[in-house]
């Protein structure tokens, strides 16, 4: 008895290039990109090329992710950290970095300072009936204790949040099921796991935590904080908790029209005074 072997074998998934090389891709990004169509397909290919995870991703699923960082105007550019897109499982999440954040908050113009600081033990002290931080000298050579986030605008109206580092490990445990998992297996595959990029994600906690409460919410930031998928997080808790955070409000009279962007860990910083304490933090100022 002669037998037949029917099985068919497993369509080759589509590549990213011929997905957007289809007219009705084509037509689709015309109409919504115009213009910034040919350079939005150059940079999502060169971003695809050099991450096989996001290889791994469905076409379709990688460009309207990618879509998320035109529609802000923020460079989908690892080197300049304003946003990413990080493929989980195969699919694409769209997350905006700190300095994406403070980007968005430039171009409001309503912004007289706006930073957000790693804290060492030593450095402050905080007055727990009214909330006041005093800032007390660098100790770059104490271990880090928590994060801090402070904003003022034009109109003299100040707040500040800060979040201990027990607070900042709830917060990465609550809303990050593959940090969960890399405790519980001993892994590195989490953000909130590498050295590196656990101060940047502690930074965007508190400096969102104090936009998303305090800041200036035009329809671009709130734009930005529906589109933000807060790394490895639940999207529908997509905004984090901060309940736990220490929210100080503050007003002072304006003095001057510049926001202080908190430098990467990687740079090299400069040492400014805040107004209201005359204390030493490590910023770059940027005239508007």
């Amino acid at each position: 008895m002669t037998t037949t072997n029917n099985a068919v074998a497993p369509a080759k998934k589509m590549s990213l290039g011929n997905f957007l090389n289809f007219p009705a891709t084509q037509n689709f990004l015309e109409q919504n990109l115009k213009e910034k169509r040919a350079e939005f397909v150059s940079n999502l290919l060169a971003l695809s090329e050099v991450d096989k995870n996001l290889q791994k991703c469905e076409p379709k699923a990688l460009m309207m992710c990618a879509l998320n960082a035109t529609a802000l105007n923020l460079p989908l550019n690892k080197n300049l950290g304003f946003a990413y897109v990080i493929p989980y499982n195969g699919v694409p999440s769209f997350q905006i970095g700190y300095k994406g954040l403070i980007q968005l908050a430039i171009r409001t113009g309503f912004y007289q300072y706006l930073n957000a600081c790693e804290i060492r033990e030593g450095e402050i002290e905080r007055n727990k009936i009214t909330g006041e931080i005093k800032f007390l000298g660098e100790k770059p050579e104490n271990k880090v204790i928590g994060y801090l986030a402070f904003l003022k605008l034009l109109s003299g109206f100040s707040a500040s949040l800060y979040m201990t580092e027990a607070e900042i490990e709830a917060h990465a445990l609550r809303f990050s099921a593959m940090y969960k998992s890399d405790k519980t297996y001993n892994k590195r595959v989490s953000k909130w796991s590498d050295p590196l990029s656990r101060p940047k994600m502690a930074l965007k906690t508190v400096l969102k935590g104090l936009l998303a409460t305090y800041g200036v919410i035009t329809t671009e930031m709130e734009k930005a904080f529906n589109v933000d998928n807060e790394v490895e997080t639940d999207k529908q808790n997509r905004s984090g908790d901060w309940s736990d955070a220490e929210v100080v409000q503050q007003n002072e009279t304006p003095e001057t029209n510049e926001i202080i962007e908190q430098n990467e860990p990687v740079e090299t910083p400069k040492t400014d005074t805040t107004p209201e304490s005359g204390a030493k933090t490590t910023q770059t100022q940027i005239q508007i």
